[in-house]
């Protein structure tokens, strides 16, 4: 059965991975991805003076063109809690729309783009080249420890 990509934003939203912190969003993505047949690699990374930051490179398939969708799971600070009329971390859905940090930058599309991947490959199995993804916990940050460097 496809992956319901609500589910798996709710579920990614859930993960307080504001940076530099990882929030088990990456641990979470990596999981459902090798249930896909990605296979996962963690990227940490450090440099003196900043954030220690966890990323995360998935791939399936090893051969011809490489279609590689690039994104992030940290979200920036909540700042005043009592300003949010939900928890900011809880993804409530109303009327049909789902809230909490994330859900359009950029938990959402990874979700979306993950939903879509696995509906593809239950209806018509692994495609000619290979798809990964490129997910950094660094671009709400200092963008030192991120996708630049996992380049």
């Amino acid at each position: 059965m496809p992956i319901d990509p609500v589910q798996l934003a709710a579920d990614l939203i859930r993960c307080p991975s504001v940076t530099p912190q990882e929030g088990g969003a990456l641990d979470l993505l990596q999981e459902v991805l090798e249930g896909m047949g990605f296979a996962c690699t963690r990227m940490p990374f450090s440099e003196e003076g900043t954030p220690d930051v966890d990323n995360l490179y998935a791939r399936l398939g090893d051969q011809g063109r490489n279609l590689c969708f690039a994104g992030h799971t940290d979200v920036v600070p909540v700042g005043d809690k009592d300003s949010w009329t939900v928890d900011p971390f809880a993804a409530e859905i109303h009327d049909g729309m789902l809230f909490g940090r994330g859900a359009s930058d950029m938990k959402g599309a990874i979700a979306a783009w993950v939903a879509a991947v696995s509906a593809r490959l239950e209806e018509e199995g692994a495609p000619d080249g290979s798809l990964s993804l490129l997910i950094t916990g660094d671009e709400e940050g200092p963008s030192i420890n991120g996708t630049r460097k996992m380049l």
